[in-house]
């Protein structure tokens, strides 16, 4: 079972928190205030409030809470008032006592002849406001009432008595309504218009978790028992709510789908509407879709009149939307409750009813969702395959994979099925496998794949057979492990179309032989493969295939950059790309262009490489390849080159995807994991590594994920699990296909640094260490299986860095800890300004050991005024501990770290500071409006502050802007 929300750390609050200290510390300051805090049923408002009333208590604040029941119209008079006084202790019950009228709501202190009295409500209106006044002189008062919308007409008279003579009081009065509760007749509504005029009440307006709070909400209830596509899904259903994530993840640890619990509460607001009302919401639930006015009255058979009534009252008491031309669910999770709670053949009968309209007036989709829960099976075949065409038209290949899956799940119950689909098996296998290449579903394009295989090879047809073999090696490339399969592959394939004359086919499989680094082929020679690509431009040209000969040369162009001549390369590589686009073969182009952020990096232009390879991924979502396996190469390598500059909450931010396929959000969860162990959250990097242990299968995030928990673990202070960590990456790294220099550089550098550390721990106690050196030269041996990847990547900064550093610390493990050679790491990494300070801080310790203290100064400093700028406080205190341990003076102190503001943070609150606005502040820092308020909300968590202009004017304060 998961735990109580409540017994886990506030998430994705931190400004509406602020904004409720801020009240507080107003208000015990002599300003009385009130905040309403709206929101709907489960969004966590009572969490929120319980955080405050905790922290309020722990400050010596008087707390006083009650809540509103549910009890009918009549209500419980006073009910949040006699609970809230109720809590008063012995001295504030005497001071209570010199108010009589009081005992109308404290039995203590009721006469018998007040039990009996009609209520006096002014002067039991002007004791309650006349005693919190008194509580507030002796000590601030936090008045918590919750659940408004249920309170009874006395409650919130007193309420508006009560705000609207807020003053000097050391008083805060916050009160929570449920929105979604308040249909447009509710009578807390005239009170909340009242109330919003006085110049001491706020609002806050308590949204759903965006994605990235939901899945670290979910990940903090479920303890790790939920794998990491699980996780995601709930956090998907529940569409932000807090209380939803909790039934939900309890539901999916018990296997359940949705809870009874969670059902009840669903329904218990569909049960109070009308009888006509409940059948217009129960045919909403099946339409599964935006529901259109014309389609509900043929569906539930009413005339306009009793229809526009049902609609009014179901949207009215927040059960539907209005949404264009229709009507919606408020939430999902309604609609699939409303939906399971509908018989057998009522599903039926309703799906029939919009399969009627949707084959009149309907898209294909719809006609093949309807017809096939209505089982009209033959029509659902033929408009799944229709919708599949259309979706792939409107490049959305995650919708066209549905469709083309329902079709061949339909194909062998459907009579004569190559008629009425109107095309055969192995046609929509075909389009199974690229569809599922193309959404990032790369595990099914594989499987859909092979199955296309098996069925060409039973068409006798030489071609057909090499072209399925082609797609099912080009599905296969991602998995780096797989290159046997990959291999395979090829060669069947091209023993299939060798000795037959040049065709489109021939040119594609002649074309992906060439590329032969993606398969392991080792050390061919360069001129070699060029041969092979010409020959398979000519034979593109000779059967009109101008994608083939476009992708021919971008591999030319590759072969350019392997010959060092890196300005040709970018030069042919653009061309190819603007080639593709003319044409509409966009795979093509997005593969020329990310080829070039290659030649950027080669060039030391990280900063240009970062902003080509943003440039590639926002193509790929733009012709729906976001997931694609070129998509989350653009991303990931834009995360790599934001990691090494430094540009960290950037990179994060891009991090935070939704939506993702298990593939790439694995990958892409990797790539932050460096920068979250550059930040010292190791924590966080584990429980990542933990709910993405499923994707093992995949080596490119198997390696990265391994690394960087290599590396925190050296920061850890256990540099033997840092060393285990580097072997087991670069065991892995021996079995991938694409065996990046630069990562086994990387992991190699990592090991060999933590057996240097071992190595002076040794020396410090008099130990030999001879088996720490020979370990460490085997790590530092291991080069990858082709020769051609060292001469690819040997000029590339991301190679150079960690090879610099890797030489460095050999000869710190050996004893002669060399700052020539710390020197020329620190030159190396020159492009790499995270790497370099790296460098640095090791060449200070070198200079130091070497008696130049004035130089070893001079670098500590650099790297603690950079570090503490970065937020990377691992760096931070090993160079601190540097400076304490040789008695050198790091200049300015340490500030506290909770004071200190990102360069790109301080970017931020300067353009607040000037009055923009977060999509103003996005477009000049070539930002995302998320991306500035997730920014803004940190700078106002790290200043303690509830607003943006308490952010600027506590930046101000502090000396953070000029």
């Amino acid at each position: 079972m998961p735990r109580l929300g409540t017994s886990i750390p506030l998430l994705g609050r931190e400004p509406e928190l602020g904004t409720l200290r801020t009240a507080l510390r107003r208000a015990g300051s002599g300003q009385a205030g009130a905040v309403l805090l709206a929101g709907d049923a489960g969004v966590g408002k009572s969490r929120l409030l319980t955080e405050l009333v905790t922290e309020a208590e722990r400050d010596g604040v008087t707390v006083l809470s009650g809540r509103c029941l549910d009890v009918g119209e009549a209500g419980l008079p006073y009910l949040p008032f006699v609970e809230a006084l109720g809590r008063l202790g012995a001295e504030q019950r005497e001071l209570a006592a010199q108010w009589p009228v009081l005992g109308l709501l404290l039995p203590a202190l009721a006469s018998p002849e007040q039990a009996g009295q009609a209520m006096e409500r002014l002067r039991l209106f002007d004791a309650v406001h006349g005693l919190l006044s008194e509580l507030a002189a002796r000590h601030p008062v936090l008045l918590a009432l919750e659940d408004l919308h249920w309170a009874d007409v006395s409650t919130r008279d007193l309420v508006l008595f009560l705000l609207s003579r807020l003053d000097t009081q050391n008083l805060l009065v916050v009160a929570t309504y449920r929105t979604d509760d308040l249909h447009r007749r509710h009578p807390l509504r005239p009170l909340l218009a009242e109330v919003s005029r006085l110049p001491a009440v706020g609002r806050i307006e308590l949204g759903p978790f965006s994605a990235a709070e939901a899945v670290a909400f979910v990940s903090a209830l479920a303890e790790g028992a939920l794998p990491d596509t699980t996780l995601h899904a709930v956090a998907e259903r529940s569409e932000g709510n807090a209380f939803f994530c909790e039934e939900l993840t309890a539901a999916a640890q018990r296997g359940a789908s949705l809870p009874g619990g969670l059902l009840e509460l669903l329904l218990a607001r569909v049960e109070r509407l009308s009888p006509e009302t409940r059948r217009v919401v129960r045919a909403v639930s099946g339409a599964a879709q935006l529901s259109e006015h014309a389609c509900l009255r043929e569906v539930c058979g009413l005339d306009d009149t009793a229809l526009e009534t049902a609609l009014r009252e179901a949207v009215l008491h927040n059960v539907l939307v209005p949404a264009e031309d229709g009507y919606a669910f408020r939430h999902a999770l309604l609609r699939e409750a409303v939906y399971d709670d509908l018989l057998p053949g009522e599903r039926v009968r309703l799906h029939a009813g919009f399969a009627r309209v949707a084959g009149r007036i309907g898209t294909p989709a719809a006609l093949a969702y309807h017809s096939f829960r209505s089982h009209d099976l033959p029509t659902a075949l033929a408009a799944s395959v229709r919708a599949a065409d259309e979706a792939t038209r409107m490049h959305a290949p995650g919708e066209a994979l549905q469709h083309l899956e329902q079709a061949l799940q339909l194909w062998d119950a459907v009579p004569g099925p190559e008629g009425v689909a109107g095309r055969d098996e192995l046609a929509l296998l075909w389009s199974a496998s690229g569809m599922a290449f193309a959404a990032g579903e790369i595990d099914r394009a594989v499987t859909y794949a092979r199955s296309a295989v098996t069925r060409a090879d039973l068409r006798n047809d030489p071609e057909l057979a090499a072209d399925a073999r082609h797609q099912l090696a080009t599905a296969l490339i991602p998995f780096d492990t797989r290159r046997a399969e990959v291999s395979q592959a090829v060669g069947e394939a091209w023993d299939l179309v060798r000795d037959r004359p040049a065709s489109v086919v021939r040119a594609k499989v002649l074309a992906l032989r060439a590329r032969a680094w993606v398969w392991g082929v080792p050390d061919l020679d360069v001129d070699e493969l060029s041969g092979h690509v010409e020959q398979a431009i000519a034979d593109a040209r000779a059967a009109g295939a101008p994608d083939v000969e476009a992708d021919g040369l971008v591999t030319l162009a590759a072969f350019e950059s392997w010959r060092e001549r890196t300005a040709r390369s970018i030069e042919l590589g653009t061309a190819a790309a603007e080639r593709a686009a003319a044409i509409g073969a966009t795979r093509v182009e997005l593969r020329a262009l990310h080829n070039i952020t290659s030649n950027l990096l080669i060039s030391r232009d990280v900063r240009g490489a970062a902003r080509m390879s943003a440039q590639v991924w926002q193509r790929a979502e733009r012709a729906g390849l976001g997931w694609s396996d070129v998509g989350v190469e653009g991303r990931t390598s834009e995360l790599f080159d934001l990691y090494v500059l430094g540009d960290w909450d950037d990179a994060l931010a891009r991090a935070e995807v939704t939506g993702a396929p298990r593939f790439a959000r694995a990958r892409i969860g990797a790539y932050s994991a460096p920068i979250l162990v550059a930040q010292g959250r190791f924590a966080e990097v584990e429980d990542l590594a933990a709910r993405l242990a499923d994707q093992r299968d995949d080596a490119r995030t198997d390696v990265v994920f391994g690394i960087a928990l290599a590396e925190a673990a050296q920061w850890r202070g256990d540099p033997l699990a840092a060393v285990a960590g580097a072997r087991s990456v670069l065991d892995r790294i021996r079995a991938m296909s694409r065996s990046s220099v630069a990562d086994i550089r990387w992991a190699a550098a990592t090991g060999v640094s933590a057996l240097a550390d071992l190595a002076e721990q040794a020396r410090r106690r008099g130990e030999d260490t001879g088996e720490l050196a020979g370990a460490g030269e085997e790590l530092a041996a291991t080069e990858p299986a082709s020769l051609l990847h060292v001469r690819l990547e040997a000029r590339s900064p991301d190679t150079l860095a960690p090879t610099a550093r890797l030489t460095a610390d050999l000869n710190r493990l050996r004893g002669q800890d060399d700052p020539d050679a710390w020197a020329h790491a620190v030159k190396e990494a020159e492009a790499l300004p995270y790497w370099q300070l790296l460098a640095r801080w090791r060449w200070a310790a070198a200079l130091l050991a070497h008696g130049d203290r004035d130089a070893a100064a001079e670098q500590i400093r650099l790297v603690h005024t950079a570090a503490t700028e970065l937020g990377a406080r691992p760096l931070r205190s090993a160079v601190d501990d540097l400076a304490r341990r040789g008695r050198l003076t790091v200049a300015g102190g340490s500030a506290p770290e909770d004071d200190v503001l990102t360069p790109r943070e301080r970017s931020v609150l300067e353009l607040v500071a000037g009055g923009l606005t977060n999509r103003q502040v996005g477009e000049r820092l070539f930002i995302s409006e998320k991306t500035a308020s997730v920014h803004l909300s940190r700078v106002m968590a790290k200043l303690g502050a509830g607003s943006r202009a308490e952010a600027v004017s506590r930046a101000h304060q502090r000396g953070l802007l000029g």
